[in-house]
């Protein structure tokens, strides 16, 4: 039995006509109908009711054509799947990252990579750091915005930092404390901090807690929230303070007061990728990023910035 005579019963159990079936073929009549005969004869059965002038299927032709369209389609599928094996496939790159209002190497890279690249589909996933890690390991996405992420929790993927982000202190603005001038970090230590979640910022309670012990004292945690819009509440509250990165700013409202920290305390960010993962797009990537990077690095040295450290 070859493919073809069931494709021509197909046509012709789909119309219940052979000239019409024919006509779609682009074949002969008479030559449909042989194969059909040839066909059924080596079924052993009848497949199609040709009596009256009419066609229809037998109860042998209704049986045999469900399997018929489904070894139709899966040979469909075989074909397709090996053309996919040898056409190119459209340039992408996929990236995870923690979406928190701190970043600025991300939407920076995005838009000088889609000007020197703009063929290439740039897929963004809202992830949590770990769940990055996982998907890296999975080759879900290429590369991850994984904040700060210990390399320890992930052997096999390449880690870069980022940039270091300057840290501020969030207070409520009725806190006897809430002045507009720089505070010492070691004065923080009769307050009470709201901290960030590992299961969210994995990283950040580690960071918070190597920082605060450097300046002479164990920070005092009241409060643990998943994301920077509960902590904000809770600062708003008057629950604690809070140690983030100075882009910050741009999300606290009136209620609140943001003040700089001496000396200057730096929180970094990293992002990740599999060390055998030969992407041109990742490494084209790579490349655009490690620029804004050192554009970040250099706003930070400059004599301005400098001063007003």
């Amino acid at each position: 039995m070859e493919l073809r005579h069931v494709r021509y019963f197909v046509a012709v159990a789909d119309s219940l006509s052979f000239t019409k079936a024919a006509d779609k073929l682009r074949i002969a009549q008479p030559s449909l109908t042989r194969q059909v005969k040839g066909l059924e004869a080596e079924l052993g059965a009848q497949l199609l009711d040709r009596s009256n002038k009419q066609v229809r299927l037998t109860k042998e032709g209704d049986h045999f054509l469900a399997g018929a369209r489904r070894l139709l389609s899966y040979s469909a599928d075989i074909v397709s799947s090996l053309h996919a094996l040898t056409e190119p496939q459209p340039a992408a790159i996929n990236i995870g990252y923690v979406p928190n209002p701190f970043q600025r190497a991300l939407p920076a890279s995005l838009a000088l990579y889609e000007k020197e690249f703009p063929t290439v589909s740039i897929n963004l996933f809202a992830m949590r750091s770990l769940e990055q890690v996982r998907s890296l390991g999975e080759r879900k996405i290429d590369l991850g915005f994984v904040g700060l992420l210990d390399p320890a929790c992930a052997p096999g993927l390449e880690f870069q930092t980022v940039a270091p982000y300057r840290v501020v202190l969030v207070m409520p603005k009725d806190h006897r404390d809430a002045k507009p001038k720089p505070i010492q970090l070691k004065e923080l230590a009769s307050m009470l901090f709201i901290g960030l979640s590992d299961n969210s910022y994995h990283g950040y309670g580690s960071w918070l807690g190597k920082t605060c012990q450097e300046a002479g004292f164990t920070p005092r945690i009241v409060q643990i929230a998943d994301n920077e819009v509960a902590l904000l509440q809770a600062v708003r509250s008057d629950l604690g303070v809070a140690l983030l990165p100075e882009q910050i700013r741009n999300a606290v409202d009136e209620q609140m007061i943001v003040r700089e920290v001496r000396p200057a305390t730096w929180i970094g960010s990293a992002t990740a990728w599999r060390r055998d993962n030969k992407s041109k797009e990742l490494r084209a990537y790579l490349q655009a990023l490690d620029r804004v990077r050192q554009k970040i690095l250099q706003s930070l040295q400059s004599p301005s910035r400098r001063k007003a450290q």
